[in-house]
């Protein structure tokens, strides 16, 4: 039986897409170059798992970021949060699963600043308890991420359900033993018909 329900947290509790943030702030030239070099490369990546600064890189990739791009660039790279709205309709939602006797967790790859922020995203004030991947140096999909979640929080794996926006990381969840969906279509009523199907009572 379900007993928590875990939550990835961009692109379910809020609205993490860089390439629309992009697009919208700069000419289209800029943005692929930053999307490029930055916000899709493997750095970004190094971000979440806590393993480089904001301003290492700035510095490693000075170089190839256009110089009028530079300032706000920084700005962004320092701070992402502006830029990734909550999605409303997720409060309501896990409002209900909370009412209803639901722990409710986040598991979200992420850089340290979470913490500094995480006031801004009004559904964390309903949840349980935060894994952050930075804190850990881990990144999902690795199975020790999943694993460290379990044993911090003393959850049992298949009374866990995962919900996240990344096929790679509920197949990650899955082999840790948490079942999970997939919402990358960021449809809340194909989600609630995917939990109801896993005996999850919305």
């Amino acid at each position: 039986m379900i007993k928590n329900i875990i939550f990835d947290m961009g692109g379910v509790l809020i609205d993490y897409n860089p390439e629309k943030t992009l697009y919208s702030i700069f000419d289209r030239q800029t943005a692929d170059i930053l999307l490029k070099e930055i916000f899709r490369n493997p750095i970004w990546a190094d971000k979440d798992r806590g393993i480089i600064t904001p301003e290492e890189i700035i510095e490693k990739k000075r170089s190839v970021i256009p110089p009028q791009a530079l300032e706000k660039v920084s700005e962004m790279v320092d701070n992402f949060y502006p830029y990734m709205p909550p999605f409303e309709k997720m409060y309501g939602f896990i409002e209900r699963l909370k009412a209803n006797g639901y722990g409710i967790y986040l598991l979200s790859n992420a850089s340290s600043d979470f913490h500094i922020h995480r006031q801004g995203i009004p559904a964390l004030s309903l949840f349980d308890g935060c894994l952050i991947s930075a804190d850990y140096k881990l990144l999902k999909p690795e199975k020790e991420i999943y694993l460290t979640l379990f044993e911090k929080f003393s959850l049992i794996p298949e009374e866990c359900y995962f919900i996240d926006d990344v096929q790679a990381n509920i197949d990650g969840a899955k082999a840790a033993g948490m079942d999970g969906h997939c919402y990358s279509h960021g449809d809340i009523e194909i989600l609630k018909k995917a939990l109801t199907e896993a005996g999850i009572n919305i």
